[in-house]
């Protein structure tokens, strides 16, 4: 029998590693931006990237008081909410801001 060394623990460890790096990018991505600050969801360009650049927006608002923004969280948690400011991000810029701002109209 061979013995297994150093080099085949390490290489087995490169491998597991770059395994699970891929596994959390692709198909995890709250853990993926939680433990490696990227995602394959939240990359540049991409639907969730721009619904997430156009809420911070109203985020720093100064109308929007701590009841509103708590309502805003309630609101984008909702799934209807969040499919509609997608399909808004896929039609454009201008459409997603429409979007982004009645979703703020209904939290005040």
């Amino acid at each position: 029998m061979a013995k297994k060394g150093f080099f085949h623990a390490f290489l087995s460890s490169i491998a597991v590693a770059i395994l699970s790096f891929f596994i959390m990018y692709f198909f995890i991505p709250s853990m993926s931006m939680q433990f490696l600050g990227v995602s394959f969801a939240l990359r540049k360009g991409s639907v969730n990237a721009q619904v997430l650049t156009a809420l911070e927006s109203v985020k720093v608002n100064p109308e929007f008081t701590q009841e509103a923004f708590d309502r805003l969280q309630t609101l984008l948690s909702s799934p209807e909410v969040q499919q509609r400011l997608k399909d808004a991000a896929k039609q454009g810029q201008q459409s997603l801001e429409d979007a982004v701002k009645n979703v703020a109209d209904m939290a005040k």
